[in-house]
């Protein structure tokens, strides 16, 4: 397992709302909801679509150009889309006193 910590923290992400962000040969999508951020790849499974140009439901994630479904807690595909697999989800820490956000990858 390796850990990154990416270059902005907790204070800069917005509630509900994606980014985009690349760490090493990481491409992820982050997520602040209800306060907790969680981390995902950010390429569809279907036929690669940007992820961080989807939209939240609730926790899952709608790719943008054919509404694949992933819940962004576990970026495990929902059965109402079986044309997407399952991507990968990271496990995110925060350092609580400076905001800094690490990401561990499998």
């Amino acid at each position: 397992m390796t850990r990154f910590k990416i270059p902005l923290n907790k204070g800069e992400l917005q509630e509900g709302k994606l980014k985009r962000i690349d760490v090493s040969d990481y491409s992820i999508v982050l997520t602040l909801i209800n306060g907790k951020i969680y981390a995902m790849d950010t390429v569809c499974s279907h036929e690669g679509g940007p992820l961080e140009e989807g939209t939240l439901e609730g926790y899952n994630l709608i790719c943008p150009w054919h509404q694949g479904i992933f819940d962004i807690r576990s970026a495990k595909a929902s059965p109402k889309t079986d044309w997407v697999t399952d991507l990968n989800s990271y496990k995110v820490t925060v350092d609580e006193n400076n905001g800094d956000i690490y990401i561990d990858t499998q």
